[in-house]
């Protein structure tokens, strides 16, 4: 069965909640493939629960904010101003799909260059 809340951890602190969004890359998938769903940024780490009624757990992730090596903005298919492009320290990509992703960009980026 899917996880349809975040479950925080000891002294985790809670961001920004059930942010609408969708991701169009992730590692578990070679292609790109718009899956639909909702974002949870901590102090710790980004949370991206994919919705739907079947399959979700496959395509649902997290990341560590310390794992992560750069963020920047760019375009989701076709050509929209919403993407945030994480890039893991292993290589690893992640693009999110997220509108006023200023404000999330900004929110990453102050969570990873706190340390």
């Amino acid at each position: 069965m899917a996880k349809k809340e975040l479950e925080l951890r000891s002294g985790e602190e809670l961001l920004a909640n059930k942010v609408s969004g969708d991701c169009w890359k992730m590692p578990k998938l070679s292609i790109n493939k718009q899956v639909s769903g909702k974002y949870y940024f901590t102090n710790e780490r980004v949370v991206f629960l994919a919705s739907g009624l079947i399959g979700t757990d496959s395509v649902s992730w997290e990341i560590e904010l310390k794992d992560i090596d750069k963020v920047k903005t760019c375009l989701t298919p076709p050509f929209f101003p919403f993407g945030i492009l994480i890039t893991m320290k292993n290589g690893d990509k992640y693009k999110l799909s997220i509108l006023k992703r200023n404000k999330y960009f900004e929110l990453i980026n102050s969570q990873i260059n706190k340390g």
